[in-house]
């Protein structure tokens, strides 16, 4: 199959083509690097057009820390919108035989939730502390909806957790969570620092994907896809869930890293718990192995050592 992986050259997209690049199908991935400008519609069809994808992966999104998507509300809800309006509507009118395939973002669910089952999404308001880009993710699902209602446009959707790994931003108000502390500890470390500063209080519970296991489930789902057309939404799910304190003592333990960690309390948290209840993906996916967290969070650590000094 050809495969566009919109937003190919980020964080999610690269390791979703480094993992599919190694299959039998054609993989492009696409981005503004490379003139794609999806808040542009005649931009957005004419790349599709010219490409003829049958698979849209669709990583493309303006995101970043709990700081930056509160600071930068209006803009993350304006990007993010013209984004997915404008590539359900390219790919109606372009390409409409093929399927579009969306990592949602755990914050589309309640935020008085503390266990996210798929059926329970609408079951409340996202956290204020997410509210511009969670929103945007609830509506990949009504778009998804409306344009197979009316167009018969196929859709596949997968709620993921905080994703971590290798070719994230260096910058921790850009980098997603995980990767954000890694890459304040290797820098910690590197310059000789005795100390670091950590965002809030450290007692959010988070449920952690490496990226190239969000990959491999990408890649079992295209095989298997033929008579069936995955149409409810999948947690991509472990069921399990760790606190930010608890990660530090991780990441500084893998490191061996001796220092005085200063936790900045006037930053947000954000929602008390999010772990994904694991029921849907194990009986889609029962042989499926996740990467161990301590293994992933080395081979990240191991990727921030080889890009510093940033």
């Amino acid at each position: 199959m050809k495969i566009l992986v919109l937003g190919g050259h980020g964080f999610v997209g690269k390791n979703v083509v480094d993992v599919l690049k190694n299959s039998q199908h054609e993989v492009i991935p696409l981005s503004l690097r490379d003139g794609l400008d999806l808040t542009n519609l005649d931009s957005a069809k004419e790349h599709l057009a010219k490409i003829g994808p049958e698979i849209i992966i669709n990583c493309a999104a303006k995101v970043g820390s709990l700081n930056l998507v509160t600071q930068q509300a209006a803009e993350i809800v304006d990007y993010n919108m013209r984004i997915i309006l404008n590539i359900y509507k390219a790919a109606q009118e372009c390409i409409p035989a093929a399927h579009i395939v969306n990592p949602i973002a755990n914050c589309v669910f309640p935020g008085h939730l503390d266990n996210y089952a798929e059926d329970r999404v609408w079951d409340g308001e996202v956290h204020r502390s997410v509210l511009s880009y969670g929103s945007t993710r609830r509506m990949i699902l009504v778009l998804s909806d409306c344009y197979f209602m009316q167009y018969g446009l196929r859709s596949i959707n997968f709620f993921v957790p905080n994703m971590y790994g290798p070719f994230d931003s260096t910058d921790p108000n850009k980098a997603h969570a995980l990767n954000a502390l890694i890459s304040k500890i290797v820098k910690a470390k590197a310059k000789g620092s005795d100390e670091f500063e950590v965002w809030g209080r450290g007692i959010a519970i988070r449920e952690w994907l490496f990226a190239k296991d969000f990959a491999r489930v990408l890649l079992d789902t295209l095989e298997r896809l033929k008579g069936n057309e995955f149409t409810e939404p999948i947690n991509v799910a472990q069921n399990f869930g760790l606190s930010v304190r608890e990660l530090v003592d991780l990441i500084i333990s893998e490191m061996k890293f001796d220092c005085k960690i200063k936790w900045n309390s006037k930053m947000p948290d954000g929602a008390p718990v999010k772990v994904m209840n694991d029921e849907r993906f194990k009986k889609i996916y029962p042989k499926f192995e996740f990467t161990d967290l301590k293994s992933g969070i080395a081979q990240t650590i191991k990727y921030y050592e080889s890009v510093y000094p940033y």
